[in-house]
């Protein structure tokens, strides 16, 4: 998690890029971490291209099952797209220029008057079965409800089309439906407000199922809220477990931060133990995030752990691995080894400064040799575990080929990408996706968005300010229950449509983080508050949100 915003200047190819990268702060006293000023640390990156591998597994590509004008290049009487019907307020449908990928047209669905207008294609002689439809969409945002959907039989699913602002680029989305007997209709859907359009094209329909195979949370600071008296309900106020909730949702995955020696004693392997317990009886995955420090490492910091502090670096690297190994071990030997685990956290700027710093100065001979430790010891520890290398910025490109190449030079093996998105410093929708499907393609990797987070209200509930403050509300995404829904909802829509199934899951940020009296951001002090618990998944009442049902559709 990133709780501060550093920028430096990023050189990569020769050309100078200003990219953000986010770091987090704990604070002091009352108030909650601020920006930092400034800083122009010289970055090296080896200028040689690194080539995108050819993948190692042979994709299957699915044959399209044939549509009549999918690109809406043809028109039909009135200037309409031959070959589709519609339905409702029949003048918002136009045919514009400039479409998806330099084609001539594309299908808009505009009015200056509200309107409700449905774009239809019918198919019949389908094989039973699952199959995806796929399509490209813009919105100016500001409709009722916008959205694709594939109706077969008595059952229909739908993607949300989002906003696509700023720039409007085109976001490529999907959603899956299961044919029973032989047919199946695309509907294009708008309702809506005066002058607000959305547009579509190159639509596709494909045998196969398009879904997450992780809807996860990290849930890193429940062990303490419990503990400390936290209560949990579900959305009509009945209390419950709050692992049962989620579970109830659909959540099939579980983060755990791991600290090395915390002031409280929380976030360290004795109450990861007991909580893999909780999670295996409920059929739960688990994600061990390795922090390795005492408190928080992120972009902005990555301080070693007192007992830590005066090693070399062979020593450094010794213990890394030990640290690793005996976590892993210990789950392990008590029945719930690790499903996944993450060798440091949010890591653009290295880990275990200075002596794997990135930039300051860089040394990716030493983070190489760090991170190949901690993958040696997962491996060593269970070989099935499979190993994440995870840095933020989401929406940045230039960012994650920079660290991914570099990393890639210096042979570390790694076998998931995580990627953290908060949609207020990040950058757009369009801009996590094509970052996604870059360097899914580039390094031959499955791509977890690994953190995201959206506040449900601009309110905090214990006094101390929050980190989404109405500064950072992203627009058409209100600080209501609704508008994080929306967000989790979008961000689940570009995560599922990365190219060639390669986009597998999404984490939320500390979704059970509410406002409990002790369990605050410094673990060195427990009177100070949670600047977090307006993006929690569970209100000031402890009852659970409207974006938890998005995990029940992946």
């Amino acid at each position: 998690m990133c709780m501060t915003r550093n920028w430096f200047p990023l050189i990569l190819c020769g050309l100078l890029v200003s990219s953000p990268l986010t770091g987090c702060g704990v604070a002091t006293g009352t108030a909650a971490p601020q920006a930092t000023g400034p800083v122009t640390p010289t970055m090296t990156v080896e200028q040689t291209a690194l080539p995108t591998p050819e993948p190692t597994v042979t994709m299957t590509v699915p044959t399209p099952v044939h549509l009549t004008n999918p690109g809406f290049e043809d028109q039909g009487p009135g200037e309409m797209p031959a070959g589709w019907d519609h339905i409702g307020d029949v003048a918002a449908v136009k045919l514009d220029e400039s479409g998806h990928d330099a084609s001539n047209f594309r299908l808009t669905h505009q009015a200056a008057q509200a309107y409700q207008v449905e774009t239809l294609h019918s198919l019949s002689g389908l094989e039973n079965g699952w199959y995806t439809l796929r399509g490209w969409v813009r919105s100016s945002g500001g409709q009722n409800a916008v959205y694709l959907a594939l109706r077969c039989g008595g059952e229909e699913k739908r993607v949300y089309v989002p906003p696509t602002t700023p720039g409007y680029r085109w976001l490529h989305l999907s959603v899956s439906n299961r044919v029973m007997d032989g047919q199946c209709t695309i509907r294009l859907y708008s309702d809506g407000n005066p002058d607000t359009w959305a547009s579509f094209d190159d639509i596709e329909l494909v045998p196969g199922q398009s879904m997450l195979s992780i809807r996860g949370a990290d849930i890193s600071s429940l062990k303490k809220s419990e503990d400390l008296g936290g209560v949990y309900k579900n959305s009509d106020g009945t209390p419950g477990d709050a692992l049962q909730i989620l579970k109830d949702h659909g959540l099939n995955y579980a983060r755990l931060r791991v600290w090395v020696d915390p002031a409280d004693g929380y976030h360290n392997k004795d109450k990861i133990l007991v909580m893999a317990r909780r999670f295996k009886a409920l059929g739960i995955k688990l994600l061990v995030d390795f922090h390795y420090s005492d408190n928080w490492a992120d972009p902005g910091k990555q301080i070693k752990p007192a007992a830590w502090k005066e090693h070399d670096f062979e020593q450094l690297k010794r213990a890394l691995y030990e640290h690793t190994f005996d976590v892993c071990s210990s789950l392990v030997a008590q029945g719930t080894p690790p499903d996944m685990v993450q060798i440091g956290n949010e890591i653009n700027a290295g880990m275990l400064w200075p002596d794997g710093h990135t930039y300051d100065p860089p040394n990716w001979d030493n983070l190489a040799g760090l991170l190949t430790a901690g993958y040696d010891a997962v491996k060593a520890c269970w070989p099935e575990t499979q190993v994440m290398l995870h840095i933020a910025e989401g929406g940045d490109n230039d960012v994650a080929r920079w660290w991914f190449d570099n990393i890639k030079r210096k042979e570390v093996p790694f076998d998931v990408i995580g990627i953290s998105y908060y949609p207020y410093w990040h950058g757009s929708l369009a801009e996590l996706q094509y970052n996604l499907n870059d360097i899914s393609a580039r390094y031959d990797r499955d791509v977890i968005v690994v953190e995201t987070a959206y506040a449900f209200t601009g309110q905090d509930d214990d006094g101390f300010p929050n980190i989404a403050n109405e500064t950072l509300m992203v627009p058409q995404y209100p600080y209501t229950p609704d508008g994080q829904r929306d967000m989790l909802r979008n961000v689940i829509s570009v995560v599922r449509a990365v190219d060639d199934a390669r986009g597998i899951g999404v984490f939320y940020w500390d979704a059970t983080w509410i406002a409990v009296d002790g369990n605050g951001w410094d673990n060195t002090n427990p009177a100070e508050g949670n600047a977090w618990e307006n993006q929690a998944l569970f209100d000031f009442e402890g009852k659970a949100l409207p974006a938890l049902d998005e995990y029940l559709n992946p």
